[in-house]
């Protein structure tokens, strides 16, 4: 998943780091089962948070992203604008900042209507204080790429994409944040099946891609192989990316469900359904988990089963998971977004295969028409941090 880079706030107080030991003894009670305990010590921040400085929530708040404790990074980045509101116009550009921060927590919730609107506001203030062709209006652009990109609005994600390469190139952007533009502009073109103007910007990612970049690179190259029918390839590229993803102390657990969703439709294609089952369940159990049973993408996962499910003959199991993905579409993308459309044609299939052929009349819609138990091959994960 691509995702907008998310930017630290450096408050210089002495002390203000002693939650970053709270954090980090968290996470090591969670990987230890010692569940209880960290939810503890995760709910406590938010009031450590209170007697910080607001570039020092800020922080916080991104940390509390990266751990997908998303209702506490919420609270935290709501506080840092509370602060920097206090702080009057001179705190204006940390305040879009920030702003631009919580409006990719809320695109990773799969919230994208608020995010698409605190991002418009982000551009609209940051031309306002440093100009459209700043580094701080480009921020505000990237953000809003991966926005359209996630929610499959790719011609005003490549044009937001595009407008921010130019003028990160202007202004000597840091080269972290170019890369990470590049990869969202690449992520464009495989959405697209733009496969060779995306191979060159993503072996660009690849050769200087932090570690958490590392396995999101891969896993677009694996989806680029399996879309076109490069079986090993595409495996050998998403094992690097799993293998990439965990090896990252930063590890996303939605990404890894994406890498595992795509070993299961590599695992689908070649005819190995007991493994392709096994990695499809675990990458619904991992989105369930980490983003929750009414996310976008949770729901993306549930259409692939689904799928699979169809094309094997399993068709009461395959109508149960259309009809949650369909509704799940419905509700957060709108009764008129592809994959609400897709998700009611596919169970209008299974209907007609099932004999019910006034249910499935009932519910056949215009829609992009895939086979019977057609999967979408490769996820992108580009809703992810």
């Amino acid at each position: 998943m691509k995702t907008a880079a998310l930017f630290v706030l450096l408050s210089g107080v002495a002390g203000a780091t002693s939650w970053r030991v709270d954090l980090s003894e968290a996470r090591k009670l969670q990987t230890s089962g010692q569940g209880a305990k960290a939810e503890s010590i995760y709910e406590n921040m938010v009031n450590t948070a209170k007697g910080l400085p607001p570039g020092e929530r800020n922080s916080m708040a991104l940390e509390l992203f990266y751990a997908t404790r998303y209702r506490e990074a919420e609270a935290a980045y709501h506080l840092a604008l509370d602060g920097w509101a206090l702080e009057g116009p001179s705190a204006a550009s940390n305040r879009i900042t920030t702003s631009a921060n919580l409006a990719t927590l809320l695109r990773t919730e799969g919230r994208y209507a608020e995010a698409e609107s605190m991002l418009l506001d982000c551009l609209s203030q940051a031309e306002g204080v440093a100009g459209k062709d700043s580094l701080l209006w480009a921020r505000g652009a990237s953000g809003l790429a991966a926005l359209y990109l996630v929610w499959e609005k790719t011609a005003q994600a490549e044009t937001f994409a595009l407008a921010t390469k130019d003028t990160f190139e202007n202004v000597n952007a840091p080269e972290s944040e170019r890369i990470n533009n590049l990869s969202i502009l690449a992520s464009i073109y495989v959405q697209e099946a733009r496969y060779d103007q995306a191979e060159p910007l993503l072996r660009t990612v690849l050769e200087n891609a932090n570690p958490r970049l590392l396995a999101r690179t891969y896993n677009e190259l694996a989806v680029i192989a399996l879309r076109r029918s490069q079986f090993e390839g595409a495996e050998s590229l998403a094992l690097k990316a799993l293998d990439a993803e965990t090896q990252n102390a930063g590890s996303s657990a939605p990404l890894n469900a994406a890498i595992r969703n795509n070993l299961a439709d590599i695992c689908l294609y070649q005819g190995r359904y007991v493994e392709a089952e096994q990695h499809y369940r675990e990458a619904i159990a991992i989105w369930e988990s980490s983003l929750g049973k009414q996310h976008p993408d949770t729901a993306k996962a549930y259409l692939n089963l689904a799928a699979f499910y169809h094309r094997r003959g399993r068709e009461a199991g395959a109508e149960q998971l259309y009809r949650r993905a369909a509704t799940i579409f419905e509700k957060t993308l709108g009764t008129d977004h592809v994959l609400t459309l897709v998700a009611w044609k596919q169970l209008a299939d299974v209907l007609r295969a099932e004999g019910r052929f006034t249910e499935s009349e009932r519910l056949g819609r215009a829609a992009p028409r895939q086979p019977a138990g057609q999967v979408s091959k490769g996820f992108q994960q580009t809703g992810m941090n």
